[in-house]
């Protein structure tokens, strides 16, 4: 059984989406406390002029990810939507998914997890994933904090194997999960070249660039990496 947790980020890259293909199960960490300068509320798409920020505006920084207030005051959902619009409605794979994604930014979302988790699950499904999602705040239990709760979730899980980023290395502790009968292993991404509009690649993107390029060829790209 392998397993692995990231933080619900908003418009994720490819290689969170790598990883969530490689596991059976894919803890979203959402009682996590937000870092400013992190993926939670921000990403970037491809304009003519480069990477394009978007960032979802929040009231209260100083909480976890699943207490995160969006701030409404900017009409952030119409610029990011209208931004997206603009960049890809001539992109192969506009006209194949736009609609579930518009149907997404025009509700309302009063906190920021949720959308971002409506988002992870709505591409995941795009690129028809099938791991099984866990939202961590659901299971109502104290995990405990850093290593040791990455631990504990997999342990909670049944799981044999954890998936990490190989930015986790120095805060990873291989000796508690050998400790558990957990294999700790760590995701080689590859990022994939793939045909992009507006002239040179540029790599590290919000998956939705991909997708709106390749369409249903996205998976086989991420896949063709690891072989």
């Amino acid at each position: 059984m392998r397993i692995a947790i990231h933080q619900p980020n908003y418009l994720p890259w490819i290689g969170f989406f790598d990883k969530l293909d490689q596991v059976d199960r894919f803890v979203l960490l959402d009682t996590a406390q937000y870092s400013k300068g992190s993926f939670i509320n921000r990403n970037q798409i491809k304009s003519p002029q480069g990477a394009l920020p978007l960032t979802v505006p929040i009231k209260n920084k100083l909480k976890p990810i699943n207490e995160l207030v969006i701030d409404h005051q900017r009409k952030w959902q119409v610029q990011h939507w209208k931004s997206i619009e603009a960049n890809y409605k001539k992109a192969p794979y506009w006209s194949m998914y736009k609609d579930g994604f518009e149907k997404i930014y025009l509700q309302k979302w009063d906190q920021l997890a949720p959308l971002n988790i409506a988002m992870i699950r709505h591409i995941s499904s795009i690129l028809n994933i099938k791991t099984e999602i866990f939202i961590e705040s659901e299971f109502s239990i104290d995990f405990g904090k850093n290593n040791t709760r990455n631990v504990n979730i997999v342990s909670h899980l049944g799981g044999t194997v954890y998936v990490s980023g190989t930015g986790a290395k120095t805060y990873n502790k291989p000796d508690e999960f050998s400790e558990r009968g957990i294999e700790l292993i760590y995701q080689d991404f590859k990022h994939p070249v793939y045909p992009q509009r507006f002239g040179k690649f540029e790599s590290h993107l919000s998956i939705i660039d991909l997708i709106f390029n390749c369409g249903p060829e996205s998976i086989k790209m991420i896949h063709m990496q690891r072989e």
